[in-house]
């Protein structure tokens, strides 16, 4: 026996096996069974005999005796790690991807390959499902006789809205057909159902035991302000009227620099810019005037008139700039240089951010706290992921 310590994993379903990328160097515990005639009452028998003897080898040796042409049944008979002295099955781990792994085994050929694919499957998920069995552990102990009865009947009714999910998904009119489909797929009714009362068991549990974080102090507050200034910080930007006056296939050079030098004049006899801007101008803003709203550093094509937006004093209205394609007239009606959100504008965006944080790293303490305290039997590693 070891004791194994490891930090929170999230206690949650994964819904596919499309990321199977973590795989352990030697994760199967003993080598592929030898076949031996046996009915399903010889294996259960064997299976029961042997979980009373308490350890892991024993019923090992029991599970791995038996086979069948589709070995599915004895490899989910194998104990993969035992918590507390209690025995978890592979099946207990593997039973929510039978119909995954039933087209998984049509379309692999070689066996080594699918062992392979289900111990993958069996390493990254055996440490949750080691957690949510810690959870319903101490919640079963904590309930008295009539509690827990009442506490079942709870999850019979919560059960019955997933049974009519799953007819609907399965296509099925009655529980006898549902157990059917569910039987193609290498699973039952009661395993589906014992999956879902251990994780509504395992979250009602940590919901009923995590309190709410204390509020963060003001000096908290202001220390998570300083170590994250750049994720306020506001670039310099800036407000501005153009017209646009372009020689790219719509006026000779010539003619737009007549036309641009009349709007010039306009502007210094005193018409008001967007009047000029909208007689002009055939840049993309002419009809609004000409006016820009606020451009930030880095916005702009053309980076040397970007720097003379950032330049150019507000209010006052440029030269005759000439760029790649046009000419234009410029003028600044707003600048904000580069700054930061105050503080005192961000204080509640923080506190609901620490607040998040401090009640996902509760739960997790409590988790922690039921794996460091279990006596944990497994060849698989069982790191945080």
């Amino acid at each position: 026996m070891r004791r194994v310590v490891h930090t929170f994993t999230l206690l949650v379903l994964l819904a596919g096996c499309q990321a199977l990328t973590k795989k352990h160097d030697n994760p199967v515990l003993q080598p592929p069974p030898r076949r031996v005639s046996m009915d399903d009452s010889q294996v259960e028998q064997r299976l029961a005999e042997a979980t009373k003897e308490g350890t892991t080898s024993a019923v090992l040796q029991a599970s791995n005796s038996v086979d069948t042409g589709d070995d599915t049944q004895v490899f989910n008979a194998r104990v993969i790690a035992t918590v507390n002295g209690a025995p978890i099955f592979a099946g207990d781990v593997l039973d929510k991807y039978g119909d995954y792994l039933r087209v998984a085994r049509t379309k692999i050929q070689n066996p080594d390959d699918y062992s392979k694919l289900r111990e993958a499957i069996i390493q990254r998920d055996l440490r949750g499902h080691i957690e949510r069995r810690l959870l319903v552990e101490r919640m079963r102990s904590s309930l008295k006789p009539d509690q827990a009865k009442q506490f079942e009947q709870h999850i019979d009714k919560l059960f019955e809205t997933e049974v009519a999910k799953l007819k609907g998904e399965l296509k099925a009119l009655s529980r006898t057909e549902l157990e059917l489909a569910l039987k193609e797929r290498e699973s039952s009714l009661a395993a589906v159902r014992s999956a879902f009362a251990t994780n509504r068991m395992a979250m009602e549990y940590l919901s009923s035991k995590v309190e709410r974080p204390p509020t963060p102090t003001r000096p908290e507050l202001v220390a998570y302000y300083q170590e994250h200034l750049d994720d306020y910080a506001i670039p310099a930007r800036v407000k501005w009227q153009q017209v646009q006056v372009s020689f790219d296939g719509r006026s000779s050079r010539k003619d737009a620099r007549a036309n641009i030098e009349q709007a010039q004049q306009e502007l210094q006899r005193g018409t008001p810019f967007e009047t000029v801007a909208k007689k002009y101008s055939d840049g993309p803003t002419a009809t609004e005037g000409g006016n820009w709203d606020w451009t930030r550093v880095g916005s702009l094509a053309e980076t040397k008139l970007e720097d003379l937006l950032f330049t150019q004093p507000v209010g006052k209205v440029s030269d005759v700039w000439e760029g790649k394609t046009a000419y234009h007239l410029i003028r600044i009606t707003d600048r904000q240089t580069e700054s930061r959100k105050p503080f005192a504008d961000v204080q509640d965006e923080i506190q609901d951010k620490l607040e998040l944080e401090r009640q996902k790293n509760l739960p997790q303490d409590f988790v922690r706290k039921l794996f460091d305290e279990a006596i944990i039997e497994t060849p698989y590693k069982l790191d945080q992921q």
